[in-house]
């Protein structure tokens, strides 16, 4: 996935975060352990809030302990340990995810990247193929998303076609979440179709500047009339921010009906922070205050004084 489905941090009480982080350090351990080192390099935010949501609706016993930090033993961290399978499928979840964005990337981008995901693909695929086994639903899921967001770009279809594989893909892996209890399955499915929306949406709407400068298919280019013209103006970037924004805020609106509905267990105030106040910030970030790119314009400066 693409790591923008993450907590506003400074709306979170110090309990709350320490929570969400020690999920998120569980789930890098469960990486490790079922997969490799290696594999931790595929944690995101993306994976842990399904496994946070997975704990909060199955009610699972959970318990906190203290430990070292698998890849940095000098830190201390905490776990988050529980008893079902929640970690294992967004562990394996990750792994195929990123066995596919590694044959996405190979297709797709220049020479030298694409060079690099031919070499790690061997690595990956045996990863992806014991994920596979072992849950094939995620595998059946993730393969036919990926299938349908190739058809929907290679036909140059509109936001709402190419957007719609991903938010099959979360509406398919949240309705599982529910087991046999149908009510909270109507819920789950909703608030996953929409947070696949989203979540296709943002990505294009936070690579829409460079696909247009390196003439690489956007849907929001096409849709806004400005594919095909290479570098755009201000006011042309501008005018698409706008328009991607309110693509944004009226998929994110309809995240918040079916999340109300939703019987969480625990976790209830970090996973509607997460959808009432990440997902905003986010947005803001990318559309508005262009963090990414200020960041690797300072990474870009301090190479360039370490090189003088």
């Amino acid at each position: 996935m693409f790591g923008y489905v993450r907590p506003f941090q400074s709306e979170l009480l110090v309990r709350e975060y320490e929570q969400y982080k020690a999920v998120y350090c569980q789930l890098c351990r469960v990486l490790g352990k079922e997969y490799g080192f290696l594999a931790r390099f595929s944690l995101s935010y993306d994976c842990t809030f399904y496994a946070m949501l997975a704990l909060a609706v199955s009610g699972q016993e959970v318990c906190e302990e203290q430990g070292r930090c698998a890849a940095n033993p000098l830190k201390k961290c905490r776990y988050l340990k529980a008893d079902g399978e929640a970690y294992q499928k967004a562990a394996a979840l990750s792994v195929l995810l990123t066995w596919h964005k590694l044959q996405d990337d190979r297709e797709d981008e220049g020479f030298f990247k694409s060079f690099g995901c031919t070499l790690l693909l061997p690595l990956v695929s045996r990863k992806a193929k014991k994920a596979a086994a072992r849950y094939p639903f995620l595998a059946e899921l993730s393969e036919a998303a990926m299938k349908g967001q190739k058809a929907a770009e290679e036909k140059k279809a509109g936001p709402d076609e190419c957007a719609e594989p991903t938010a099959l893909l979360l509406q398919g892996l949240f309705r599982e979440l529910a087991g046999e209890n149908r009510g909270q399955a109507t819920a789950l499915e909703q608030f996953g179709y929409f947070l696949g929306r989203w979540v296709y949406l943002m990505d294009a709407s936070d690579d829409l500047k460079e696909d247009a400068e390196q003439g690489k298919f956007n849907p929001f280019l096409l849709r806004l009339g400005l594919s095909g013209k290479g570098q755009l103006s201000q006011e042309e970037i501008r005018s698409a921010e706008m328009a991607c924004n309110e693509a944004l805020n009226a998929t994110a609106a309809m995240l918040l009906p079916p999340l109300n509905l939703m019987d969480l267990e625990r976790f209830a105030p970090i996973i509607e922070n997460v959808a009432q106040k990440g997902l905003p910030e986010i947005q803001r970030e990318i559309l508005f205050l262009h963090v990414k790119e200020k960041r690797r314009k300072r990474l870009s400066e301090k190479q360039l004084s370490q090189r003088l």
